[in-house]
């Protein structure tokens, strides 16, 4: 179904300004880039064409075209036609604080979901073991599930717990976070780590990757108040739909 861009007043916000000293090109680009990561088209709703925007703002169609082509590049847009556009469930994670996933696919308008792979009570491996400073003789929880935006899958998540805090791993539903929240598991601090991670072939069954893609690899150890680790988290993520964000003030 494709929306009637010219009688939406909103779009009238992102008409360039012809006294500004950035360029026409520069402040649609810009102007576009907030309207998509606010919310302004919902997924599978088309944005106005290229001629619509010319014609909307009076700028040469080879100047909105440049932009639809930039932020198609960006992963921010999906051309689905020779004409349309649709945005993309890309998010931005800021590292200023922890975010939820769900939360972030939800402010765009998509359905954030998981398809659980594994809920199991193991033996600890060794990076599960010093980085959450088991003892001796401690068994783990472990949750696997893919991470999907609109049913499509955007990553992978592998998430340790020690067993005493989740003695059932099967209670946890769609939110891992609601359950620490229902058993009074407070996050006073994390570390996250960020690096690159090149999908090999079992991540690229798994999940329905290309082999070779480059993926975004989080790794988060989370504290409670009194400073014990009780949550190690790795994320793989489609680099061209996550990205982080850092701030400086």
């Amino acid at each position: 179904m494709q929306s009637n861009p010219l009688s939406d007043r909103k779009l009238r916000a992102l008409a360039p300004d012809p006294n500004s000293p950035q360029s026409l090109m520069v402040q649609f680009y810009q102007k576009l880039k907030i309207a998509i990561t606010a919310g302004y088209w919902l997924p599978n709703e088309s944005l106005p064409t290229a001629l619509q925007f010319a014609q909307l703002f009076d700028l040469p169609l080879a100047t909105v075209q440049v932009v639809f082509d930039r932020l198609v590049s960006e992963s921010w847009l999906l051309q689905t036609s020779t004409q349309y556009y649709q945005i993309t469930p890309k998010i931005d994670q800021p590292m200023s604080h922890l975010s939820n996933f769900s939360d972030l696919l939800h402010a765009r308008g998509f359905k954030a979901g998981s398809v659980w792979l594994k809920r199991e009570i193991g033996e600890p491996e060794l990076e599960e073991e010093w980085r959450l400073k088991l003892k001796t003789g401690e068994k783990v929880s472990r949750l696997q599930r893919l991470r999907t935006a609109n049913d499509q899958v955007v990553g992978y998540e592998s998430t340790t717990l020690p067993s005493h805090i989740l003695p059932n791993p099967d209670e946890v539903g769609a939110s891992l976070y609601q359950y620490m929240h229902e058993h009074q598991l407070v996050i006073a601090k994390a570390v996250e780590e960020i690096d690159a991670y090149i999908c090999d072939q079992p991540m690229a069954e798994l999940c329905g990757f290309v082999p070779g893609q480059a993926l975004l690899r989080l790794t988060r150890v989370s504290f409670l108040p009194n400073g014990r680790a009780f949550e190690l988290t790795y994320s793989y993520f489609r680099s061209d739909y996550y990205r982080y964000v850092v701030e400086y003030n």
